[in-house]
């Protein structure tokens, strides 16, 4: 019984994040799109974007571009600050090669991403969830006050799909 409600809660809450989103992820997406980050703090985006050499390779100096999408000032794009590349949304970079980047965010060392094609030949950036390979789609932080350089983060909420099935999966860390 516990189990059925966790499923019914979680979909739930991926339906209402579809519906919430679902106007800025037409506005802003694009082939490059990897994934993006939502906050409840407010209506900003951090996007995060793949960068490629002219024949497709990734680009070996940046191989992700991140940035703001101020919703809530105009829509500005904004890159992001020195303190938030290298305390919050920024990414470490572990192993980068023509064809793969496996990363880390700066802040949250307990899981490693890679960002390679997918059999389709796109783009995407890949982890696992509950022993499953995932693409990435989206990130949402639930934040509860705090302060500017300790935010008290409540949860974290991830969405992906499954690699090779494409079915919806969302995971919920408690930090």
């Amino acid at each position: 019984m516990n189990q059925v409600i966790k499923v019914i809660i979680f979909s739930a809450v991926f339906f209402v994040f579809e519906l919430v989103s679902t106007a800025s992820d037409s506005e802003n997406s694009n082939s490059n799109s990897l994934f993006k980050i939502g906050r409840s703090k407010d209506a900003n985006e951090i996007f995060y974007e793949v960068r490629t050499t002219p024949d497709g390779n990734l680009n070996l100096d940046e191989p992700i571009k991140i940035y703001w999408i101020k919703y809530a000032e105009n829509s500005a794009v904004e890159p992001l600050t020195k303190v938030q590349q290298l305390f919050a949304y920024g990414l470490k970079f572990l192993e980068v090669t023509p064809e793969k980047a496996d990363f880390q965010f700066v802040s949250y060392a307990k899981r490693t991403l890679s960002l390679s094609k997918n059999d389709v030949g796109k783009y995407v950036v890949s982890t696992e969830v509950d022993g499953k390979n995932v693409e990435l789609e989206r990130v949402f932080l639930q934040i509860d006050g705090g302060t500017f350089w300790f935010p008290k983060i409540s949860r974290v909420e991830i969405y992906a799909k499954k690699a090779e099935a494409g079915e919806p999966v969302v995971e919920i860390i408690i930090p």
